[in-house]
């Protein structure tokens, strides 16, 4: 996975501190973040080099995505810590991931295979793309097509990277998404979207058979655990909980330096504690 955002994003930043990129942003912010539609930083990050930077990185905004179940280090004054969370499934490599799902899930997986829908791996750019994007309009959110294609095209080249859609009995594509590796076991649900039917349900059914072979695919290959790849949309958190995947905490790094500040509570309150 790192290596493919490298590749996409060249000019991030490499030290014990964890994987970041400059960012320019609005009114002419200067930011250090976590890399454009990554997870994290990067997998186990050294704590002492992470209050480091919060106390002497020159930019005025810097936000860093600590790896899951990474406790937050000593924070500098002026630094905080934000709790968000993603959702995660265990896998076993004999076991099929679907027995372990409420009994709802496992209703609209049959019934997804009584309508004729089928999976096929594809590496399909155009097709992955919009649905992201889709996902992404729906929820009001900015996202860069450009940057996302070409962050994808780099992450399909990675061996534990594996790309899958839905399409009904009539050949139309449904859902679909992109799942990765994270360096660390993890099968990570990385990036997905659903085009919207007239039929009730039929989009949610697509994701839920979508769900399905991925997981059982990283079964077979031995990762684990499955991770939904977290999202503060509570509604599709409250999708990714049905499927009986346990809350998991993950923390963000935050620090704003002077009048930045009450700016940003106003246009990025997701940047502080609730």
């Amino acid at each position: 996975m790192n290596a493919a955002w490298d590749r996409a994003f060249p000019d991030c930043t490499h030290d014990a501190a964890g994987r970041r990129t400059p960012q320019r942003m609005r009114f002419g912010l200067a930011a250090l973040t976590t890399p454009l539609w990554a997870q994290d930083i990067g997998h186990a990050p050294n704590p002492e080099a992470i209050t480091t930077l919060l106390q002497t990185a020159a930019e005025p905004l810097i936000v860093l995505d600590l790896p899951t179940g990474m406790i937050p280090p000593e924070l500098p004054s002026g630094s905080w810590a934000v709790e968000r969370h993603t959702r995660q499934s265990a896998l076993h490599p004999n076991e099929d991931p679907v027995d372990a799902w409420p009994s709802t899930r496992r209703k609209q997986l049959r019934r997804a295979d009584r309508e004729g829908m089928a999976v096929e791996q594809t590496d399909d750019l155009d097709v992955l793309v919009q649905l992201h994007q889709a996902a992404r309009n729906r929820k009001g959110l900015k996202s860069d097509a450009r940057a996302l294609r070409k962050l994808m095209k780099q992450l399909l080249q990675e061996p534990d990277t594996h790309a899958w859609t839905v399409r009904n009995a009539s050949g139309h594509v449904l859902a679909g998404g992109v799942f990765h590796g994270a360096g660390d076991g993890r099968c990570v649900y990385g990036f997905g979207g659903q085009f919207r039917t007239e039929e009730p349900g039929e989009s949610s059914r697509a994701s839920v058979l979508l769900i399905a072979t991925a997981m059982r695919h990283a079964a077979k290959l031995g990762a684990s655990p499955f991770d939904f790849g977290g999202s503060q949309d509570a509604g599709v958190d409250r999708f990714y909980a049905e499927f009986g995947a346990e809350r998991m905490p993950k923390w963000k790094l935050v620090r704003i330096q002077g009048l930045w500040k009450p700016l940003l509570r106003w246009q990025r309150p997701d940047l502080f504690p609730d």
